[in-house]
This record gives C-alpha cells, sequence and structure tokens, in this order.
C-alpha cells in the first residue's frame, strides 16, 4: 500500500515531499506527530488483531482525533488535500480510520508491514 511505504520512509529519511505533494505549509514538528500517530495506531491495530484471534473481546478502532490540536487540523488538512491519505483514510467527527472502500486484506497487509517496520526507540 503506497501510504504505508510512504509513511514508514517519512519516518526513516524526515522528507517532507515524501508525503506532501501540494502546496500544504505544514509544520515539521506538527507532520512528526501526526506520522507517529498513525503509524502508531496501526501498531495498535496489529495488537487488537491478535487479541481478537485469541477470542478477548476487542474490536478495531478508529484513531480519535481532535482538530482543535495543531497536529488534527494538519491531519484533516492532509486528508482533504493530499491524494495520498484520501486514497486509503477518511477522517469523520474527530475518527480517522480506512476507507470503508479498501478490502480487509488490504487494511491487514497494511497492518502487519507497521508492525513489522516500525519500531521506534523507547526512551527511558
Amino acid at each position: 500500500m503506497k501510504i504505508i511505504d510512504a509513511l514508514l520512509d517519512y519516518w526513516k529519511y524526515r522528507d517532507k515531499s515524501i508525503l506532501i505533494t501540494s502546496d500544504l505549509e505544514i509544520s515539521i514538528d506538527d507532520l512528526n506527530v501526526v506520522v507517529v500517530k498513525i503509524l502508531s495506531w496501526l501498531k495498535l491495530q496489529y495488537q487488537r488483531s491478535r487479541w481478537i484471534a485469541e477470542g478477548r473481546k476487542t474490536s478495531f478502532k478508529p484513531l480519535l482525533v481532535n482538530v482543535s490540536y495543531s497536529w488534527g487540523a494538519e491531519l484533516k488538512k492532509l486528508v482533504e488535500n493530499e491524494s495520498l491519505f484520501s486514497d486509503y483514510f477518511s477522517l469523520n467527527d474527530g475518527k480517522f480510520d480506512f476507507l470503508d472502500t479498501l478490502s480487509e486484506d488490504d487494511k491487514n497487509a497494511a497492518i502487519e508491514k507497521v508492525n513489522q517496520y516500525y519500531n521506534p526507540q523507547i526512551h527511558i
């Protein structure tokens, strides 16, 4: 999935042009927060999938986004103005999630790829 590759590449290289192709002005700090929030949410979705497979009572959940925070407002702009985001995600009523039109196989592949390649360092 192109968006997952782009998010992971951005995380590795910190190059805004990987994610932003339009004239959007987004601070690097807010973009960093947006990317970490999305990747962390996808990694949690992987854990939820394991819990569901074990029979635990849980379900997949959207990422809750408060657009009064600067990173939330920037994420909203990305979903509204960047096809890279709008082709895969929606943001409605403060809930960021995959588009309903994406197949479960595509969603699962994206979640598994993030789980495999996004392993942030833990700072103690």
